[in-house]
């Protein structure tokens, strides 16, 4: 499974939901953060980052908004949130990607050895 760019996707699908974003009113600010290579397809990445895009532009009331990628040593996962700001405070969305490919990681425990 080859790797693929997480903020490549992430620029692809900002590109992509800027106008409706924009139309709302909605102003995305993004801090800038090391690449994350992922074991995924990059269209699952750009699928599940543009579908937490579209979710944060129809809960979000008109303002900021902060698009985040959390990426901690020795999580199974990165996630990508979204904080927007809705009547009464804030609300956090969020998408995961595993840094595993999918049923490999049983191959490294007993447990996922076939032994008869």
């Amino acid at each position: 499974m080859k790797r693929t760019c997480l903020h490549c996707a992430l620029a692809r699908a900002l590109r992509a939901e800027s106008s409706t974003l924009a139309e709302r009113g909605v102003v995305l600010r993004f801090e800038r953060s090391e690449p994350v290579w992922l074991p995924a397809s990059g269209m699952r990445l750009y699928r599940g980052v543009r579908r937490l895009l579209r979710q944060a532009a129809g809960h979000a009331a008109p303002g900021a908004a902060k698009l985040a990628v959390i990426d901690i040593a020795g999580k199974s996962h990165v996630e990508v949130t979204a904080t927007v700001t809705v009547p009464g405070g804030s609300r956090v969305l969020g998408v995961a990607f595993p840094r595993h490919v999918p049923g490999a990681l049983a191959r490294g425990f007993t447990e996922g050895l076939d032994l008869g």
